[in-house]
């Protein structure tokens, strides 16, 4: 992490304070989760959530550990919401077979290592939630969308992505081709008035992700309901 970098952080948030919430049901599972979750994104699950336009379902692109899944569930079951939690994360499936990883024997052991505590995550803290998961990259997982093809969930049985969303929250691949892609079919799915929160997307950042964030906004199609400090905007056409 370079000087400038800090420099170019430290000058944005001077000027753009963003917005916290401090919820002390959360105060004991956010640390106890594995994984990098903005502060500020917690003022955006909030904020999404309480405001979402319909019960269409929620998508989450990138778990990991299941950090960020916890609490949007969190926030759909304080605000009563009965929208699907739809989720997708390929948990590292690229890690190569000569990889040295502490004392592994097999290293690519690590992904279904994270899969398995993803799933105890979400069934430790949210145990009634209403959520089914997928471990398909996220181009595999819209393929299964736009074609009618059913695929496994982690959490038992088989589903068939479909349909219309509300909000989504984008945290694959911050490459901006993948970023792109990502963002192209959400925007494809995400009824009007819905929600779309880029991670790393901060104008300081120089990650694709901005870059996506900030040609969805200028296309027209989104307002920023706030940058905080990640884009999280709304589709109003």
């Amino acid at each position: 992490m370079g000087v400038t970098y800090l420099l170019k952080k430290g000058l944005y948030y001077l000027a753009n304070k963003p917005m916290y919430v401090n919820e002390k049901e959360l105060a004991r599972m956010l640390p106890s989760i594995p994984g990098w979750l903005e502060r500020g994104h917690i003022y955006c699950f909030d904020y999404a959530i309480k405001n979402l336009p319909d019960d269409k379902p929620i998508l989450e692109i990138g778990t990991f550990a299941g950090l960020s899944t916890n609490v949007i569930l969190y926030y759909l079951n304080k605000y009563n919401k009965k929208n699907l939690l739809l989720t997708t994360d390929w948990f590292l499936k690229d890690i190569s077979p000569d990889e040295k990883i502490a004392t592994l024997d097999n290293p690519q052991d690590l992904s279904n290592y994270i899969k398995e505590s993803f799933v105890r995550n979400v069934n430790f803290f949210n145990k009634s939630a209403n959520i089914k998961s997928s471990d398909l990259p996220s181009d595999d997982f819209f393929k299964a969308w736009f074609e009618g093809k059913e695929i496994d969930n982690l959490f038992g049985g088989k589903f068939i992505p479909s349909g219309e969303i509300s909000f989504a929250y984008i945290d694959g691949n911050h490459v901006y081709e993948y970023a792109k892609r990502d963002f192209e079919n959400v925007d494809k799915i995400l009824i009007k008035e819905g929600f779309i929160l880029f991670d790393d997307s901060a104008d300081y950042t120089n990650w694709g992700s901005k870059r996506v964030a900030q040609e969805a906004v200028k296309s027209g199609k989104y307002k920023v309901i706030k940058k905080n400090p990640h884009y999280f905007v709304q589709k109003i056409s």
